[in-house]
């Protein structure tokens, strides 16, 4: 069995460590190395390191300096030794099986990079988060373009070690949306990819997460300066053209079309809401004035239409209005 380095990183998540940690040590894949990074945490998530440490001996902790995600999944990449590397957010928890089945994947196919489904899990709902690809089977990018519209996170994805150090591509610090910033990159260099078609990781939503908290300035600047370096890595690398359609729906659905969904959504500070909007809207109209005609965009579903002409004419009290009714719909499908 090869060794398979699972990178932790650990920041304020205390009532969400155990069950974590749990997920991973009970693998059915026994072969383990699990690095908890605690990232300066000002909680008890010091110690439970330590104290999960002395119980299972695969486990080892790094006590750092707060500096992030990023950084302290860059320190948790560069103590690694298997032969392959997994990252696990600290108040997510993994499939009992998740290490057995990508590793098996892995081993058959000689991945670089072994892509699966997860979960999205929030209020108690659970629903599965797929990716459109043919299963089973090695892809590349030149290949299979729609590689670069798969969800970017480095948690659905297990790396051949080797592979991920050899890229050169490790976690921009300091910033947001870091996996945006690499994923496309990876995906890029990697020769062999294999999408592995079933859910194995649940991502928990939480209140005042990167992805939920308030923060619109960080939150803006962060993204488009991501959509920036991942256009000019492609520019760079002479094949911008080759994928202009699935980069200018990236830049869309990142820039333009989930943040102003959740925008327009949040009514805490209408000003700056509308504000962060209108900087949205400027980027994707500046670099992709006709994205309307992207072929990704016109085979939207009907739901998705109808919130890009809201967005599209600034009808955000309608989005409003459409989000109530769901909620309540919601509501009384729970009391039957």
């Amino acid at each position: 069995m090869e060794l398979v380095s699972v990178v932790v990183p650990v920041y304020k998540v205390e009532p969400y460590l155990e069950k974590c940690v749990k997920s991973i040590t009970d693998q059915s894949y026994k072969n383990l190395e699990i690095i908890l990074v605690d990232d300066g945490s000002p909680d008890r998530c010091g110690e439970m390191c330590d104290a999960y440490a002395k119980e299972d001996p695969r486990i080892r902790v790094i006590h750092k300096k707060n500096g992030g995600l990023s950084d302290a999944r860059n320190a948790g990449a560069a103590r690694a030794s298997g032969k392959y590397l997994l990252f696990v957010d600290s108040d997510d928890a993994i499939d009992g099986e998740l290490v057995e089945k990508t590793v098996a994947t892995a081993e058959k196919h000689r991945s670089d990079i072994v892509l699966f489904d997860y979960y999205c899990v929030e209020n108690g709902n659970r629903e599965v988060r797929a990716a459109s690809l043919p299963a089973g089977k090695v892809l590349n990018l030149k290949e299979e373009k729609e590689l670069l519209l798969a969800p970017p996170s480095a948690w659905t994805k297990l790396f051949r070690r080797e592979f991920y150090e050899k890229s050169g591509c490790s976690f921009p610090v300091g910033k947001y949306f870091e996996d945006l910033a690499t994923t496309p990159v990876f995906f890029l260099k990697a020769e062999r990819i294999v999408y592995l078609d079933e859910p194995l990781y649940d991502y928990m939503i939480r209140e005042n997460s990167i992805m939920t908290g308030k923060n619109y300035e960080k939150s803006c600047r962060d993204k488009l300066a991501v959509l920036d370096h991942i256009q000019e890595v492609y520019r760079q690398a002479g094949v911008y053209e080759t994928y202009r359609d699935e980069l200018e729906y990236l830049v869309f659905a990142n820039a333009y079309f989930e943040p102003s969904k959740e925008l327009a959504l949040d009514k805490a500070d209408r000003r700056s809401e509308r504000k962060w909007l209108d900087t949205y809207r400027k980027y994707l109209y500046g670099q992709y004035p006709d994205f309307m005609k992207n072929p990704y965009v016109r085979r939207m579903g009907r739901k998705d239409q109808l919130h890009l002409w809201i967005l599209n004419t600034r009808q955000y009290w309608l989005m409003r209005l459409l989000s109530y009714g769901r909620r309540l719909r919601d509501r009384m499908k729970g009391r039957t």
